[in-house]
């Protein structure tokens, strides 16, 4: 089977030769390979590829190799490098000055060292409104490829993104823990969950040498009921047909991320007899279907006019709703190989070509600012908005609570849902505050009333500009 060239526009565009690149070949030992400009193999970064895609899904593992192979080519024409001699297979030192040089120059960070919690001196990496690369997934992807080519013995050094005197600090430091609970209690620590002792304070032990600044993650909350029809006017304006409105839509009615849309299979949409639901992939299922999106019933309606109407196969032989009703009762693993989403050659459509090519040009030119996930945020904030509206007592927000949970399949639910409330609750007090006011100012002016009543004075004593300012504040001016 012939491999699969590399996505277009991987190599970095205006470069004098093209370096390494990625190529897919399908039913190979190793499904993804890097290989150098003279057609040979990149042993190394194959190798880390193969023992990628043992541990995380074909995307997750296609998205750390693109990281290291963009650095890998930079690395190769940077002329600071070049100069220097450092080599990205070789010794901790220039592995970290590669980094360090790369963290500043491309990504455009601020790299700062100095002690951590245990007095180990490492590198805080700082992004900034300039960056423009995955510091978090590149800094993952580095230390991970160092870790398996030291144990395929493709790498003779310590892993040079592990500081060298972490672990020690890290053992001093937990003895020390251990030695202040059994000077205290007479006894070691016990285990966190057994509850007897205090909770451990909160710091986290790293022995990782770059260390990414940590911003907390706060989602956006899209407090704009008429996001949806804003959306659905700029896609009408740029030209938007049918397969792209039926995205768009289900993007916003089922909080779907854009790739679970776009991996919408046939068989997904079975599940629900080619209703209004679709069993569908979350992220790290490694392509399991582990969890349901739910969308309108008119537009499930636009997907049956869409498949009936407008998708165009490969086959020549169109694809009706009724004859996947068909392959369900006949032949339903077939359904499985049935793309939802397809080009206008028949190819499956891609959530990069969406966005590039139908959402941002429309949305740009309508004047919004909003990717493909705001949509995922403005499904979570208006759904917390309905329940505490909706919610009679406690115990039932709780309980909607947990269903919005258990739907999103968040891993980590309420410690999400607990971002939205802040988000939510802190937006429902602003808009109380107009009323606060209000009533700050009745009482305002109650007091000077009872103050003038209880001690009269003449006119001529009041300064006039005290009322004056007080009517200013209070918004009573008539001074225009």
């Amino acid at each position: 089977m012939p491999p699969e060239p590399s996505p277009p526009g991987f190599d970095e565009p205006g470069s004098d030769r093209i370096g390494l690149h990625i190529r897919r070949v399908p039913g190979s030992r190793f499904p993804l390979q890097v290989v150098r400009s003279n057609g040979l193999p990149e042993i190394p970064l194959t190798v880390f590829a193969g023992e990628m895609l043992t541990m995380l899904s074909g995307g997750s593992a296609y998205a750390y190799l693109r990281e290291i192979v963009l650095f890998a080519n930079w690395a190769a024409r940077d002329s600071v490098a070049g100069a220097h001699a450092w080599r990205l297979y070789g010794e901790p030192r220039e592995v970290r000055n590669l980094v360090h040089e790369y963290l500043t120059r491309v990504g455009a960070c601020r790299v700062a060292q100095r002690p951590d919690t245990l007095g180990i001196r490492v590198s805080y990496v700082n992004t900034t409104d300039g960056t423009r690369i995955n510091v978090r997934l590149l800094l993952a992807a580095l230390k991970k490829l160092y870790d398996i080519l030291k144990d395929c013995n493709l790498y003779a050094h310590p892993n040079p993104l592990v500081h060298a005197d972490a672990s020690r600090a890290m053992a001093e430091f937990r003895r020390g823990q251990r030695a202040a609970v059994e000077a205290v209690a007479g006894r070691l620590p016990m285990p966190p969950v057994s509850g007897v002792d205090p909770p451990p304070p909160d710091i986290r032990l790293s022995e990782n040498y770059f260390r990414l600044v940590n911003r907390e993650w706060q989602p956006r909350s899209i407090d704009d009921p008429d996001f949806p029809s804003r959306v659905y006017a700029a896609g009408k304006q740029h030209g938007w047909g049918l397969r792209e409105v039926c995205a768009a839509r289900t993007l916003l009615e089922s909080g779907a991320r854009i790739s679970e849309v776009f991996a919408l299979t046939a068989a997904d949409w079975s599940v629900s007899s080619f209703g209004n639901r679709f069993s569908a992939c979350n992220k790290g299922s490694f392509g399991q279907r582990v969890k349901t999106l739910v969308i309108s019933n008119p537009t499930a309606k636009l997907y049956r006019r869409y498949f009936d109407e407008i998708r165009t196969a490969p086959s020549d032989a169109r694809i009706t709703v009724s004859s996947l009703a068909r392959m369900q009762r006949n032949d339903s693993q077939q359904l499985a190989q049935i793309r939802i989403f397809l080009t206008a050659r028949g190819n499956p459509m891609t959530a990069r070509l969406f966005r590039d090519h139908y959402w941002r040009p429309a949305l740009r030119r309508a004047g919004i600012e909003a990717d493909p996930h705001t949509c995922r945020h403005w499904f979570v904030t208006n759904a917390m908005r309905h329940l505490e509206q909706s919610a009679t007592c406690e115990a039932e927000l709780a309980r909607h609570k947990q269903e919005l949970i258990e739907y999103m399949a968040w891993r980590s639910g309420e410690q999400t849902l607990r971002a939205y409330e802040h988000v939510e609750r802190g937006h429902t007090f602003v808009t109380r505050m107009q009323s606060i006011h209000r009533e700050m100012g009745k009482r305002e002016r109650q007091t000077a009333k009872d103050l003038a009543d209880d001690a009269p004075m003449p006119m001529a004593a009041l300064d006039p500009s005290v009322d004056q300012d007080l009517a200013f504040l209070l918004g009573e001016d008539n001074d225009d």
